[in-house]
């Protein structure tokens, strides 16, 4: 079993607005395309949530997946993927997700897990013109050393980047893997693709 952790519970202060739920294709907002992507390719899905909880809770209502709330989301990213990792339960492994990225090529979850299976890494992260992005693959026997982590050591990047042995490379298909939505300039962008 593999969890999948997408995580939304920041405050969006590049990007002035409340990125979870601004508009994405017509019918969804930005949390909903992001979900229904990761949801596709995994049975498990939690969503950490922090500031304005309430509001994912809402538009995510019907979905079957499971939210987490972080009472540190002020504290940055690492402790919302520790809150995701800490609630996940016993898994082979979680793909991490970031909830400003409504573009992840079909298949690279997937292609990602496979990675790393077909490989016997612990890490897979997918790879375009040499720069490494997201989503990523951890393996659970990472969850004691990620939960420990304070921030002080680089943040996740002490994990994914500090065992190169146990980390497989997969080549991504174009370079939606580095793009996320932090500015209303990247918004207008992606948006209309």
């Amino acid at each position: 079993m593999i969890a999948g952790i997408v995580l939304a519970a920041g405050l969006s202060r590049r990007m002035g607005r409340f990125k979870p739920l601004l508009p994405m294709d017509g019918e969804r907002v930005l949390i909903q395309v992001v979900v229904d992507q990761v949801r596709e390719a995994l049975d498990r899905v939690l969503v950490v949530v922090g500031h304005r909880a309430g509001e994912i809770r809402t538009c995510l209502g019907a979905r079957d997946v499971r939210l987490v709330e972080n009472p540190r989301f002020r504290d940055g990213m690492l402790s919302s993927v520790q809150c995701g990792i800490a609630a996940a339960g016993q898994v082979e492994g979680y793909v991490l997700c970031l909830g400003d990225q409504p573009r992840v090529p079909p298949g690279l979850i997937a292609a990602l897990v496979d990675g790393a299976r077909i490989s016997d890494r612990g890490i897979a992260l997918p790879v375009w013109e040499g720069r490494g992005g997201h989503p990523v693959y951890v393996a659970s026997r990472y969850r004691e050393e990620i939960l420990g982590l304070t921030g002080a050591e680089g943040g996740l990047r002490a994990v994914t980047r500090g065992h190169p042995a146990d980390t497989v490379e997969v080549p991504a298909a174009d370079a939606t893997v580095l793009e996320d939505l932090d500015t209303p300039s990247q918004y207008e962008e992606m948006r209309p693709r």
